[in-house]
């Protein structure tokens, strides 16, 4: 992979959220995911199957898991494939309940959670799913590039409505004046 063509970063806040608004008004979850993903290689965005444990510390401070099989990689794409890093950063997608209540199921569709990013179903059985930002897990790149199988790729609007919601996230207002 070659990162000279890299897509550019998006910043301003405002931005943002109109960016946001324009591409789920252009309907970007219609044509979410590439209908010719790139199997051979991984790009931040992708959804990928991958039976592990999601470790976190409990409110213990004890080591603990949840099992998973659906991931999204959080990671940029060309950190994934530089050789001198050995991690990159996954989320694992909780599948929308079909009994969510309809309000809150048109506020994911609409993007309007800053922590919870919302991700179609390529085979539209169910309600989607859900990345919580606030759950990332470090994994070893080679461990990954040996066991996860990509089942979606983003398409680059859909790229960019996702790294719009991760810099919204991520470089939101901490809020601590308010």
């Amino acid at each position: 992979m070659n990162c000279q063509t890299r897509w550019p970063p998006v910043y301003d806040f405002v931005d943002l959220q109109k960016q946001i608004k324009t591409l789920i008004d252009d309907r970007v979850e219609d044509d979410f995911y590439n209908n010719y993903p790139n199997n051979d290689e991984f790009y931040q965005g992708d959804i990928i199957e991958l039976e592990a444990p999601f470790p976190f510390i409990n409110e213990d401070g004890d080591i603990a898991i949840y099992n998973t099989k659906k991931w999204l990689i959080l990671g940029n794409t060309c950190d994934i494939t530089r050789e001198d890093l050995n991690f990159t950063n996954i989320i694992p997608l909780d599948e929308i309940d079909s009994d969510i209540p309809r309000d809150i199921l048109n506020d994911l569709r609409r993007f309007q959670s800053f922590k919870k990013t919302y991700f179609p179903d390529i085979n539209k059985k169910h309600n989607g799913y859900v990345a919580d930002l606030t759950n990332i897990c470090a994994i070893n790149k080679s461990f990954l590039n040996k066991n996860a199988t990509k089942t979606s790729e983003l398409t680059y609007p859909a790229w960019i409505l996702f790294h719009s919601c991760i810099v919204r996230y991520f470089a939101r207002d901490d809020g601590r004046h308010d």
